[in-house]
């Protein structure tokens, strides 16, 4: 009969081989170690390699270059209203029939613009203008009817509440209750 490999035996472990008389728990120190008494030496650090000092040469001549003035910022695009008030969007405006700044902004103060609105279609705080990059953001703040955009050539399109949209010269903006404006291109600056 031929022997039956395919099981497996498992066996207790054995423990292993010790000569009689040798101790594992014990920990065997062989040789000495001096214990030096009292505070340890001091060690002096070695001595600095003397170097020669750099050589300062300075010239005759001032090369001091007077700061660069800074790049006057391009003219403001501007926005007419429809009693012909003409605003500068050299900041944010935000615009409607009692509007005011969010508690938190960025940058310098905010101009509030308000508009009268007899039937009180506008929201107290309507729209808000602003540029981004040199683009005018025109941003409907949550408004209870909407902003209504027409691009120059486009169809008008409805902004619901918080959308925002890019907007260029010659764009009208329709809050509602008579209030219109119109978004202006910079003025012109004499230079050639």
């Amino acid at each position: 009969m031929e022997p039956d490999l395919d099981d497996t035996v498992r066996a207790v472990p054995r423990p292993p081989v010790v000569p009689p008389g040798v101790d594992l728990d014990d920990t065997v120190a062989r040789g000495s170690v001096a214990v030096p008494e009292g505070p340890p030496a001091l060690v002096e650090p070695p001595v600095p390699v003397s170097r020669p000092l750099p050589v300062i040469v300075e010239s005759p001549v001032s090369t001091v270059v007077p700061p660069a003035s800074a790049p006057e910022p391009p003219p403001p695009h501007r926005v007419v209203f429809a009693d012909g008030t003409e605003v500068a969007l050299d900041v944010t405006l935000y615009v409607g029939r009692a509007p005011s700044a969010p508690r938190i902004h960025a940058g310098p103060q905010p101009r509030l613009v308000t508009l009268p609105s007899p039937g009180r279609e506008l929201s107290a705080t309507h729209l808000e203008l602003k540029v981004v990059g040199g683009a005018v953001v025109a941003s409907d703040m949550r408004s209870t009817n909407g902003t209504v955009v027409q691009l120059p050539g486009a169809a008008p399109r409805t902004l619901i509440r918080g959308e925002s949209a890019v907007v260029v010269p010659g764009t009208r903006i329709d809050l509602g209750d008579g209030a219109v404006l119109d978004i202006l291109p910079p003025r012109k600056t004499g230079k050639p």
